[in-house]
């Protein structure tokens, strides 16, 4: 296994000691490793810009070099039911290519023709969007947690983090000091989720026992 995928059992300890404190502190430096691990076809930049995120990058998307950056600001996590939304806020998005770069993105762009005021809808309405986003409107996309596909097909890990989060959960994002700052907080769906998801949680292993094949219907 990549040593990079390790998980340092310094770092876990840490960040549980946080947790106990009420936030959790993720240093950017992390999450420029992993960008830096994606970054064959998409050189990604981020910077703090208290309280949100700076993206900068380029890419080559329909046969133009394209240069784009945009604030990334989100809030909590909003529990209703048995979903586990995130709103993430785009806004300041800049586009930019070469004078001579070929075809109609790049004409689009160097013609001021992309509503960059919207770039969630602009998203929406040029891609098929992933499961996990439930909204791409305006400025917001709104991701269901619930729905990142590794929870969403297994039932056990569904049950389990929507019974963990119904009683610790993000209610707050920022960044500060070049980390992002997670805090947190008790009973965000209020006691009555709380008892529902528990409930589900330990009704489910019996479900799956008595009745295996009921499931996917």
């Amino acid at each position: 296994m990549n040593d990079t995928k390790r998980v340092d059992p310094s770092q876990a300890l840490r960040l549980a000691m946080q947790a106990l404190g009420g936030r959790i502190s993720i240093p950017l430096s992390l999450i420029r490793a992993r960008l830096a691990e994606m970054s064959e076809k998409v050189s990604l930049r981020v910077e703090p810009v208290s309280p949100g995120l700076r993206i900068q990058g380029e890419a080559h998307a329909l046969g133009a070099p394209i240069r784009f950056a945009a604030r990334l600001d989100a809030d909590g996590v909003h529990i209703e039911g048995e979903q586990r939304t995130i709103r993430i806020r785009l806004s300041e998005v800049e586009l930019s290519t070469s004078e001579d770069a070929p075809g109609p993105l790049a004409d689009a762009i160097r013609n001021g023709m992309i509503d960059t005021d919207n770039p969630a809808t602009l998203i929406g309405n040029m891609i098929s969007l992933p499961d996990m986003i439930v909204e791409a409107q305006g400025q917001d996309v709104v991701i269901d947690l619930m729905r990142v596909p590794a929870i969403q097909r297994d039932e056990m890990l569904r049950t389990a983090v929507a019974a963990a989060t119904s009683y610790v959960c993000v209610k707050g994002i920022r960044v500060s000091d070049d980390a992002i700052e997670l805090q947190l907080g008790l009973l965000p769906g209020g006691p009555k989720e709380a008892a529902l998801s528990t409930a589900r949680a330990v009704l489910t292993p019996a479900v799956r026992f008595l009745w295996p094949e009921g499931r996917g219907r």
